[in-house]
């Protein structure tokens, strides 16, 4: 897989690469089912083309992630010579309130809301006054650094430089847990093609005040796969074993399963997942480490909403705290998205990944969405439109992408071709993309 730096040097048709190895995942999915759900099937004809309502320029910057709050859009920009910056946009107006620049490269799947999935790889965690930032020549392994500034006008009120590879994982109760993955080979040495480490790189969970950026505490773990941030504690998925912490950074149990994958944390719960392809199973466990229930289920991803959990991969299903599964369908589907409202669940489907399914949270399908293509996913929802992305060009004078706007019956209305879409997002019912360029993009369904 290229660096992103690469890909944006080099243009769309190394979008693939960037959006997660598409090509790979097409390899990966030959295995899923033909049939792509009971739901009504819908494949785009002719439609009209998805004029944008105003487009906002960023000379020089590439727009690479999107995140909202406050009716307000928080643009993740990069430039070419490596330096990143992070610009907060008045869609009203359509202007820049403020723009923080920092050193080295915005940092992709260093924020909270990061689903280890391809859609959304840069972005931002904002919290009630703050925007936490990623940053530093991390491709290089050199370091990186968490910035966090003032919602407000973008001053910055502190800053944590490492020499590995930070991601934020979560806030609760006055701290910031940050994660700092070990970089390989170290820095100042030459990687050479194919090298791998002798044993699991190590990863430091670091405890820091979110008010003065103190490092309060840190715990070192090695071959780390996921950390969670719950209102109980700090939850590190890593080897064979789960382990929790309180927010002194003590050891509050050891749950000894594996080989673990992902975990999301609740209120009074921690979902646990844990083995490959077909032997995969979700653990409940209690907040003293206790194996409350165990599903057996193929799935590979993980989406808590609140209230309840739902998992994608070859299956879907929504599962209660209680470990009772609400609804299943087995039929493929990842890269899981719900609608503002938090009635709707997309899913990227097909045999392909080449399609578009929403269900009911109730469980029921919808429809499916099929464009022409050989991969095609769930970009970004508002209350009433899903924008949906698909890979359409047969030719390089062509663009890359066409993405479109499906409404609530899963009939494609509007459609817009673009060579690079790094993230979507919808607020207020209008569509925003971050094209890749210097833009974003406005766009109403």
């Amino acid at each position: 897989m290229v660096s992103r730096r690469q890909a944006l040097r080099l243009g769309a048709s190394l979008l693939p690469a960037t959006a997660g190895c598409l090509s790979e995942l097409r390899e990966t999915n030959s295995s899923a089912p033909a049939d792509v759900g009971d739901g009504e099937k819908q494949t785009p004809g002719d439609v009209p083309e998805w004029t944008p309502a105003w487009t906002l320029p960023f000379d020089g910057w590439h727009v690479l992630g999107l995140d909202t709050t406050d009716e307000l859009l928080y643009a993740t920009l990069n430039k070419d010579n490596g330096s990143s910056a992070v610009a907060a946009v008045n869609p009203d107006e359509q202007s820049v309130l403020w723009q923080t620049e920092s050193d080295g490269e915005a940092v992709g799947g260093s924020h909270a809301a990061y689903q280890n999935i391809s859609r959304g790889q840069w972005g931002l965690t904002l919290s009630d006054d703050t925007v936490y930032a990623v940053a530093g020549p991390a491709e290089e392994r050199q370091w990186s650094a968490v910035h966090a500034l003032n919602q407000t006008d973008g001053e910055r009120r502190w800053s944590l430089r490492r020499e590995r590879e930070l991601a934020i994982a979560g806030i609760a109760d006055g701290l910031v847990v940050a994660t700092g993955l070990e970089f390989f080979p170290p820095p100042g040495t030459t990687p050479v093609s194919h090298q791998t480490p002798e044993s699991p790189l190590s990863t430091v969970v670091y405890g820091i005040d979110a008010a003065t950026g103190t490092v309060r505490w840190t715990r070192e773990f090695v071959d780390v796969q996921d950390v969670a941030v719950g209102r109980d504690g700090v939850y590190v998925a890593a080897q064979n074993r789960l382990v929790g912490l309180d927010w002194d950074g003590d050891t509050q149990f050891t749950y000894d399963r594996g080989p673990a994958t992902r975990v999301e944390a609740a209120a009074g719960r921690v979902f646990y997942l844990t083995g490959e392809e077909s032997h995969v199973t979700l653990h409940g466990v209690g907040q003293n480490g206790s194996s409350d229930w165990r599903r057996d289920i193929p799935v590979e991803e993980l989406l808590f909403d609140g209230d309840r959990l739902y998992v994608g991969g070859d299956a879907v299903a929504a599962v209660e705290t209680d470990g009772t599964v609400a609804w299943r369908d087995d039929d493929y589907g990842q890269w899981l998205l719900l609608d503002p409202d938090r009635n709707t669940l997309y899913t990227r489907s097909g045999t392909a990944a080449d399609a578009a399914t929403a269900y009911d949270v109730t469980g029921e399908e919808r429809w499916t969405f099929d464009p022409p293509s050989n991969n095609a996913w769930p970009e970004a929802a508002t209350q009433d439109v899903l924008v949906a992305s698909a890979i359409t060009a047969d030719h390089a004078d062509q663009p890359f992408l066409t993405v479109y706007a499906v409404n609530a019956e899963g009939q494609a209305t509007a459609a817009i071709g673009k060579d690079t879409v790094f993230d979507a997002t919808g607020l207020d019912g209008t569509v925003y993309l971050a094209d890749g360029a210097s833009n974003l993009v406005a766009l109403d369904p």
